[in-house]
């Protein structure tokens, strides 16, 4: 009979207790875990502020091509756009309504002014006086002329009859049927003709002068009555208002069957052909805005080409106006005064590094917030030149660093600010 197990049981040597119970090996546990908790959140005891990483936005250093530009809203203009005016007071009756589509030399308006009327007949009257004057002042000069050169050929034939007789006398005085005295008068006679005819060519010629001077004088009153009367003729032509190109008849400056005043605008005459598009940019960029530099109208969706053709000489209100032209050949969807958003490029600097612009920078530009896993460390910067949408970095930053461009506040006298997830 077994009455128990102490016959077989032993006695077994007794053993200490279990390492991870042993005082000095939870202490050294406990030690290596408070390391790593101090090692893990070492970067974040030292941050003097807290903000939600999902606050802020951040941007990325990278290297690419700056396109420094300025954008603007402006409207599209006709680049010709003239008002036409009536030359003469009077009566206007309008050909065309507004809004008309009209070509070049087209009838657009006439002004019926008797006035000018009246007084273009009357220097035509006076024109065709002048020059019957003249017409008759050139028989005239004809008829004295006639009358000169009969002079001198009665004086010529004069003359050779007084030869004659000299020749018949000096003859006969050598033979002696004559006396001296007959001989000496007949060389008289010869002498006294030559003299008459000398007189009479000179008179010709004197009188030819005179008469060319009286005639150059009717000539002068001729010309300037045809001046006057080439002037009134453009005036009446000009009381039929034409159109000076093709184009739309704008607004009416006046009513129909209105009394006009000389000189006063009618109507104005818009060319849908050549639009611009004129900008108001602030006077910051005025120093940098030159003609030819290329421009981007977007119109809706729509990205259409130009190139600056003006920019005002002055400042108004802190804006410069600038027009521009486009080099599309798509604007006809374009309406004159049409509100579009122009974008003028003013410098192309390529291989330079980039960080995307936000008010960080807009705020204070001499720093920037750089992240260091969840810790984001302010680090003085130099910024160069600047687009729409990017800033140039000078020095201060390296490509994939990445940096607080939005969300920020002004946190004066802070150097490092915790990100929480």
């Amino acid at each position: 009979m077994i009455r128990d197990t102490s016959a077989t049981d032993r006695p077994l040597q007794q053993t200490g207790a279990p390492v991870w119970r042993r005082p000095w090996a939870l202490t050294g546990g406990v030690g290596l875990l408070l390391i790593g908790c101090v090692w893990l959140l070492a970067p974040t005891l030292g941050a003097e502020r807290t903000l939600p990483r999902e606050r802020v936005r951040i941007g990325e250093v990278k290297r690419g091509t700056l396109v420094r530009d300025v954008s603007s809203q402006g409207r599209v203009v006709a680049a010709r756009s003239p008002s036409l005016y009536t030359s003469a007071a009077g009566i206007v009756k309008f050909a065309i309504e507004p809004g008309a589509i009209v070509r070049k030399d087209e009838l657009l308006a006439t002004v019926d002014s008797p006035e000018l009327e009246s007084e273009l007949k009357r220097e035509q009257s006076t024109l065709a006086r002048v020059a019957a004057e003249r017409s008759r002042q050139e028989i005239t000069n004809r008829r004295t002329l006639l009358e000169k050169r009969r002079a001198i050929d009665t004086a010529r034939i004069a003359e050779m009859a007084a030869r004659r007789e000299l020749e018949r006398t000096e003859r006969a005085f050598k033979l002696g049927a004559l006396p001296e005295f007959d001989f000496k008068r007949a060389q008289d006679s010869v002498e006294s003709a030559r003299i008459t005819l000398a007189t009479a060519e000179a008179d010709l010629a004197l009188e030819r002068d005179a008469l060319a001077l009286e005639l150059k004088s009717f000539d002068e009153q001729l010309a300037s009555q045809q001046v006057l009367v080439t002037e009134l003729e453009r005036q009446v032509a000009a009381l039929e208002v034409r159109a000076p190109f093709d184009g739309v008849v704008g607004n009416w400056l006046v009513t129909d069957r209105a009394s006009v005043a000389a000189n006063q605008a009618l109507m104005t005459v818009v060319d849908l052909t050549e639009l611009e598009v004129e900008a108001a940019v602030a006077e910051v960029y005025a120093e940098s805005l030159l003609p030819g530099q290329s421009a981007e109208v977007t119109v809706g969706g729509e990205k259409l080409r130009g190139e600056v053709r003006l920019v005002s000489p002055e400042v108004q209100n802190a804006q410069v106006l600038t027009r521009i032209r486009l080099s599309d050949a798509n604007v006809a969807a374009l309406r004159q005064n049409q509100r579009v958003q122009v974008r003028v490029l003013l410098e192309e600097k390529p291989d330079v590094m980039l960080v995307e612009r936000g008010p960080a920078f807009e705020r204070d530009a001499s720093f920037a917030w750089v992240i260091d896993g969840d810790v984001a460390r302010r680090h003085p910067i130099r910024l160069g030149a600047s687009s729409v949408s990017a800033f140039e970095v000078v020095d201060g930053l390296t490509p994939g660093q990445q940096v607080i461009v939005a969300g920020i506040d002004d946190l004066r006298g802070v150097e490092e600010v915790l990100l929480t997830r």
